[in-house]
């Protein structure tokens, strides 16, 4: 049995580390490979927060099985604020229900949320010769053919799938959906017209888009796309917004006072112009929440996937 006067000591043991937190390095874990857009984002938010803490945050890569690899190896670190998370929304919000046997972890019970860094709108696209020339001719088109239209992602059981296949039963249509391995190939394959739509984020398709190179039918966000030809809101159309999304997670049972720090120097670096211009180079717009916001989001988010994910009977390759 614990001795009563430790459990007395024992608050004020850890309200004590976390008035000297941190003494160390901080690892910032990533769950996928370096260079991509998570990546670019989780080396912004690590020298922005090394400058505000004062010892050094350290990216770490721990890239496998769509991003829980690194996911469960936050949620099984030590509660000590000395290991977080850039954590998105696959392996939160939709890997728990397209591969339920080999996540284990729980997205609600094992992280501490701490804020939102960014988000990034998802662009449904098309070959440059499809005959539709906006959202509503390409759903009558679409309506027309009852073998459907095939809708390319970067994979089965992402962010860009599910969209896809709410986008379909909101709009009663046939997609058939075509997983990429290697993502970089769907704008040669849709521009050859070897698929006919493509559901990517924004940082792929802008380039592309103002260059008159692929069509552009929708976007997943209630916001307008600047510097890009008009694109339909689908979240009007369908009553959701669906971003992808990266944000910042402590193992659960952090001590308060270290996460309340942590949230006090994201929102200072959101502040920050030149941060702010750097997301905005990759096409990430800020995102502030609070961390009771992420929750509420994580809450909603998995309500909302296992539904689609069910309806859909979508399974990992």
């Amino acid at each position: 049995m614990i001795p009563r006067r430790a459990l007395l000591l024992a608050p004020l043991a850890t309200s004590a580390l976390a008035q000297s937190w941190p003494t160390r390095n901080i690892t910032l874990v990533v769950p996928f490979a370096a260079g991509g857009n998570v990546d670019t984002v989780a080396r912004l938010a690590a020298a922005e927060l090394t400058r505000r803490l004062g010892q050094s945050v350290v990216v770490e890569n721990a890239p496998g099985a769509g991003g829980t690899i690194g996911t469960e190896r936050v949620a099984r670190a030590a509660p000590d604020g000395y290991t977080l998370l850039l954590g998105v929304e696959s392996p939160f919000t939709i890997s728990p229900f397209v591969t339920p046997g080999a996540v284990r972890y729980d997205p609600l019970r094992d992280f501490a949320p701490i804020g939102m860094l960014a988000s990034l709108p998802l662009t449904l696209v098309g070959r440059p010769d499809l005959p539709a020339n906006d959202l509503n001719s390409l759903l009558a088109l679409a309506r027309s053919r009852p073998e459907g239209l095939t809708f390319a992602t970067s994979g089965t059981g992402t962010s860009l799938h599910l969209w896809g296949e709410i986008i379909a039963r909101g709009a009663g249509i046939r997609l058939e959906h075509v997983p990429y391995r290697i993502a970089a190939q769907i704008p040669t394959d849709l521009i050859a017209g070897r698929l006919d739509l493509a559901v990517l984020t924004v940082t792929s398709t802008a380039p592309l888009l103002r260059e008159g190179r692929i069509k552009g039918f929708a976007n997943s966000s209630l916001r307008v796309i600047e510097g890009l030809p008009p694109l339909a809101s689908l979240p009007a159309f369908q009553g959701v917004e669906m971003l992808a999304w990266q944000g910042l997670f402590a193992p659960a049972r952090t001590d308060a006072a270290i996460l309340r720090r942590l949230a006090a120097a994201l929102d200072a670096m959101q502040e920050e112009p030149e941060f702010r211009q750097r997301l905005g180079q990759i096409g990430m717009t800020p995102w502030r929440r609070t961390p009771e916001e992420m929750a509420a989001l994580l809450q909603a988010e998995l309500a909302r996937y296992r539904e689609v994910v069910r309806a859909a009977n979508i399974r990992a390759d």
